[in-house]
């Protein structure tokens, strides 16, 4: 199991951040210059906040993926009849799930195109373009240690809790062994309707356990 990177005495806050659920779905097209690849990324910015989107792969394969913030379904298949209008090759595909993603990974390895970087969940490592909770841990000038992110099923497996023993759940079962945070003590800070953040108190006994 990896170990966390950071000095764990060093973590003064740990915020925690649910984000908006929507329905997902994955757009796969086939360009044929950069004017294209261009044409695309900007098409999916244009629709911004109420489609929020990830690119997949870049190159002669440019897919995104993408989730609604409303319930208007409308709007995707209005995005697929443009595409199919002014590309070749598209495919829409209404969820995100290892299937479709091992399609954009053997895609992208036949057309010589490029995989991105997407977010993976720290407990189950599944490859996640919006993970629904996120978690930040914060030193005492509020900067950024670690941000650790998880996916809708391992979110729910934790949830049905206070805040605090949620956040816990979540830490323990982190894949960067940040468990021990979980033994300190969490006292609710400045916390708004779109994080819950809590200050670490930390006694003689622990300070001296993780030196």
């Amino acid at each position: 199991m990896p170990r966390s990177r950071i000095p764990v005495r060093l973590v003064n806050q740990i915020c925690v951040e649910p984000r908006p659920k929507g329905l997902r779905a994955v757009y796969l097209v086939e360009t044929q210059n950069d004017n294209e690849t261009a044409e695309l990324s900007g098409l999916f910015g244009d629709f911004a906040p109420a489609l929020e989107s990830t690119q997949l792969s870049r190159g002669r394969l440019v897919s995104y993926a993408v989730q609604l913030h409303g319930h208007d379904q409308s709007l995707l298949e209005e995005i697929e009849t443009f595409l199919k209008k002014n590309f070749g090759f598209v495919i829409l595909y209404r969820s995100f799930d290892p299937i479709i993603y091992d399609i954009v990974r053997e895609l992208t390895k036949d057309s010589g195109s490029e995989l991105t970087a997407i977010p993976k969940c720290d407990i189950c490592g599944k490859p996640d373009p919006f993970p629904e909770t996120v978690v930040s841990l914060l030193d005492k000038q509020n900067a950024k240690l670690a941000t650790r992110m998880y996916c809708a099923t391992c979110t729910a497996e934790s949830a049905g809790r206070s805040n605090k023993e949620f956040l816990k759940a979540l830490l323990e079962a982190d894949r960067g062994d940040f468990g021990v945070l979980c033994h300190m003590g969490l006292v609710r800070s400045c916390s708004s309707k779109k994080r819950v953040a809590f200050r670490i108190e930390y006694d003689a006994e622990q300070q001296f356990a993780i030196t």
